[in-house]
């Protein structure tokens, strides 16, 4: 899911026509000093990533490495590729986003470095301050560890793994979550990872599917397979990220003998390192009054057809819906006919389309706080709207060129307050092609894609957290 993400690509996936564009920064009169000028915005905007043993190829922590780099930095922040930030200028304001992207001066302080030599010297940015936990009073904090350790593996030439760690919080009470964060223990290899609510209904359903795995937890591409998938979030962590709290006055119930899922994206393009990551919470007690922050989940239908060039056994539709089935199960090949049904088209006559968009009426009034879309390996762009063609229709989120390795949560600086009646609108494009010239890991393969739980199937999906009322 998510998810969202860290790209391991090199620091520089650019095009020409992106390099070359006058953006309008003009360099400042005298170089800049690395250590008084540059330094700090590497440290702030960049190392959180770029550290040894961090998710990035690239450490830019000391001096030496950032001269080492400083060609490349100039083409990335000329580019607007880093620090990445997918969200495109139809995108409403986010929380947070001002830290994740560079401002203008910031952007020609590391130009004009650059242009003249890119030289450093002194000790370097080093990393970023870890953001302490912020606890506040009536609450407690929870840690929740997974054991034992574990090693990414994948089949079939794979470069990504999706593992599920239960974790049990031993709750005897009904409480809110706050804050949560996730401390990676191998941040080289751990791509992203959400912490998913199973209900005290599903537990025993957790539990088997995990006794039943060999080692630590399960694997589990697209959702944790427990729940028939619809797991509300508590939390999505990447690299870069601190610990966050939700919108004061809100909090995600955790109910009295609920459990945990971990879900942890590694990334073996950086190897396979043991890893043990961990979760910490901060927990208020039911009695606090807190609005109840939900997960809504916006799905729409996928059919990709196989490109005119390409031919195989897999570019038919039935053969590629059994072998759906085959791989995840007979609820897996029946669902891709259940989703066409609920966006109001023919099953019995799927239509294939690079495009895929879904709009779903809201039957109670709901304040959106924070928004995320989700795609696989093929996807180009994916945009998020309420109303969309009405006098209040709104953007909620456009990311105008996916990245599967840059998947994230982004909460609203102001909520959206919609209403019984109101309609939200998932629309996702993709680009079959990318199998021959995509890289990452897609399978060249041909065949008819269809929505799917493994990363080489697809998703189009939408994920708000919101608040009744």
């Amino acid at each position: 899911m998510l998810g969202a993400a860290v790209a391991v690509a090199l620091l520089v996936p650019l095009v020409a026509a992106a390099v070359s564009r006058d953006d309008g920064e003009r360099a400042p009169a005298a170089a800049p000093s690395f250590q008084r000028d540059v330094a700090p915005i590497l440290r702030q905007k960049c190392t959180g990533c770029h550290q040894v043993g961090g998710i990035a190829p690239s450490s830019l922590e000391t001096s030496r490495q950032a001269q080492r780099w400083a060609d490349a930095i100039a083409v990335a922040v000329k580019a607007r590729v880093m620090p990445p930030w997918p969200p495109g200028p139809a995108s409403p304001d986010y929380v947070g986003q001002e830290a994740r992207q560079l401002t203008a001066q910031q952007r020609s302080t590391i130009l004009s470095w650059e242009k003249a030599g890119g030289k450093a010297s002194g000790p370097g940015a080093g990393r970023p301050r870890r953001v302490k936990l912020d606890v506040r009073p009536g609450e407690r904090v929870l840690n929740l560890n997974a054991a034992p350790a574990y090693r990414p593996t994948a089949k079939g030439g794979a470069t990504d793994d999706y593992r599920c760690f239960l974790l049990d919080p031993k709750l005897n009470e009904d409480v809110y979550a706050t804050s949560a964060n996730i401390l990676p223990g191998a941040r080289s290899v751990v791509h992203h990872a959400v912490l998913f609510l199973v209900p005290a209904g599903t537990a025993a359903e957790a539990k088997e599917l995990d006794a039943a795995s060999p080692g630590a937890g399960w694997s589990c591409f697209g959702g944790i397979g427990v729940g028939g998938g619809g797991a509300p979030w508590i939390t999505v962590w990447v690299p870069g990220r601190d610990a966050s709290r939700l919108p004061d006055g809100t909090g995600v119930e955790l109910p009295k003998g609920s459990l945990v899922v971990m879900q942890v994206h590694y990334n073996l393009l950086n190897g396979s390192e043991l890893d043990r990551s961990r979760a910490v919470l901060t927990l208020a007690p039911s009695a606090s009054g807190l609005k109840p922050m939900e997960t809504d989940l916006f799905t729409a239908p996928v059919e990709l057809a196989c490109i005119k060039a390409e031919k195989g056994r897999l570019c038919n539709r039935d053969a590629a819906l059994a072998e759906l089935g085959r791989k995840y199960g007979a609820a897996s090949s029946s669902f891709p006919a259940r989703l066409l049904a609920v966006c109001g088209q023919d099953a019995s006559k799927p239509k294939p389309s690079t495009t895929s968009t879904c709009s779903r009426t809201l039957t109670r009034s709901t304040t959106i706080y924070s928004i995320a879309g989700h795609m696989h390996l093929l996807g180009k762009s994916i945009r998020v709207e309420l109303n969309p063609g009405e006098a209040t229709a709104r953007v909620l989120l456009d990311i105008p060129r996916w990245d599967f390795h840059w998947q994230g949560a982004y909460a609203l600086k102001e909520q959206v307050k919609a209403k019984a009646g109101d309609v939200l609108r998932v629309t996702c494009r993709f680009d079959p092609a990318r199998r021959h010239h995509g890289g990452h890991g897609i399978p060249k393969t041909p065949r008819y894609v269809l929505w799917g739980e493994g990363t080489t199937d697809e998703m189009c999906l939408a994920i708000a957290q919101v608040v009744r009322g």
